[in-house]
């Protein structure tokens, strides 16, 4: 029975009494023309004790039709329609459930307690989710087994990620196997990158223009966002070197991935698969970013560009540029502090705690993630292919969290959270071109500090 609001299940409750009276006059009018009516009340309505002496006769027809109450039908029309008065939670006493799945269907004033516990979103937000993933997630019913329904996969896969627990534990709390678990969360995965292809990218020119506006607020004009890298702890994958995902820092073994995020903490690239002893140069050179920056795929100025005369022009700069640290080489759309140079003027100084502020909202961005995502922080077994299946599904997932927000329970029509004018992460526009002469250099790279600097 499909869910219905308390009003509606109150004016069905009203037609199925209706329904039913008439269906019980029609029985009872059945059984006085073959029993009689001596007969009908005994058999139906029983004897009450002070009515026992009494013989019944043609004379009391009232007195027995009104007997013929429907009262008897209550507990079954209160079942049918569900209008039993729901209890409420007592803030005291832990609701025992069957399973966690169980916890995300209850019907109590405490369910959005449960869905930001386990799933780190509000049920509304998982509603909108599931109305755009559903469908992708639907299987054919066939003779076999009872197949999961696309509710319970969406939700196991972001319990999944929100914790960071192994499938052997958490697969039992939603009624599942290892197998059926691991498939799911690769079902879910896949159906999110295909209902929200470009949510994380540098979108149309309309929204980076929007995005260099609130830069150029903070003080550097015409910047693009932040990058920078991070590490996902992950168990000794097997057939592989230890030491080469172990760093000597902290004894953990950890991927790499690089991500490049804008003052909203949206991502707009995303890269991971790197050993863990790389460095930051080191991973950015084997990045798709890298080869479309240097064939002018990224940070220049297009000619069809009607926000292009809005923007300050700036010596030396391009047409953009990201922030990093110091990990990082000193390229033309790349700016990195002055560090520990011998001779720093006032401007310098002024530059460098200006560019630490600024750059600090990558580092925020990765406390938030880790906290919303929990599977990038704890150990876990780790398969490559999957794991950045996995991982830039909780991307898409992260920029449609920060988009939406707190959603109502009725919300207008889906779209995707950036424009479709932005070509995907790992796309070059212009691959068989050569590197152009003048996006990489460490002395343009440093003229364009220096043009920001003043």
């Amino acid at each position: 029975m499909p869910r219905l609001g308390r009003r509606r299940r109150e004016e069905l409750a009203v037609v199925v009494m209706a329904i039913a009276g008439r269906m019980a006059e029609d029985a009872f009018k059945s059984l006085d023309s073959l029993l009689g009516n001596h007969t009908c009340r005994p058999l139906l309505l029983g004897r009450d004790d002070d009515m026992a002496g009494t013989t019944l006769g043609e004379d009391d027809d009232d007195q027995t039709r009104g007997r013929r109450s429907l009262v008897w039908l209550l507990p079954t029309i209160y079942d049918i329609c569900k209008l039993s008065p729901r209890a409420l939670p007592r803030w005291w006493v832990m609701r025992r459930a069957a399973g966690l799945w169980k916890d995300l269907v209850a019907a109590d004033d405490a369910e959005n307690d449960h869905y930001l516990g386990l799933l780190r979103m509000r049920r509304s937000i998982f509603n909108r989710l599931l109305r755009k993933v559903g469908p992708l997630l639907e299987k054919q019913v066939t003779k076999f087994r009872l197949l999961l329904p696309p509710a319970k996969k969406l939700a196991y896969a972001l319990d999944r990620w929100a914790h960071g627990d192994g499938h052997w534990h958490s697969s039992s709390g939603y009624s599942m196997g290892k197998t059926s678990a691991l498939q799911a969360v690769r079902e879910v995965a896949e159906a999110i990158h295909a209902a929200f292809p470009n949510v994380v990218g540098f979108g149309g020119l309309e929204e980076r223009h929007r995005r260099m506006q609130r830069f150029r607020a903070l003080g550097f004009p015409n910047c693009w966002g932040c990058i920078d890298c991070t590490h996902v702890y992950v168990d000794k994958p097997r057939s592989a070197d230890g030491d080469d995902y172990c760093s000597g820092r902290n004894n953990r073994f950890f991927v790499v991935a690089q991500l490049v995020v804008d003052s909203e903490l949206q991502i707009l690239d995303f890269c991971y698969g790197f050993l863990g002893t790389v460095g930051d140069a080191w991973a950015l050179k084997n990045t798709s970013l890298y080869r479309r920056a240097l064939k002018g795929s990224l940070f220049v100025d297009l000619p069809d560009d009607p926000f292009r005369a809005e923007r300050p022009s700036i010596p030396s700069v391009l047409g953009g540029y990201l922030l990093g640290d110091g990990g990082y080489p000193n390229l033309p759309w790349i700016v990195i502090p002055y560090g520990q140079q011998p001779h720093l003027t006032r401007a310098m100084q002024r530059f460098d705690a200006l560019h630490k502020i600024v750059r600090s909202w990558v580092e925020r961005f990765f406390g938030v993630f880790k906290m919303r995502f929990q599977y990038s922080y704890r150990p876990h077994i780790t398969d490559m292919s999957r794991e950045k299946l996995e991982l830039r599904a909780c991307c898409i997932i992260h920029n449609l969290l920060q988009a939406w927000g707190d959603m109502p329970e009725v919300d207008g029509e889906l779209s995707d959270a950036s424009s479709p004018d932005g070509p995907p992460p790992d796309v070059d526009l212009r691959v068989d071109g050569a590197p152009l002469e003048y996006m990489f250099g460490r002395e343009r790279g440093q003229a364009v500090r220096d043009a920001l600097c003043t």
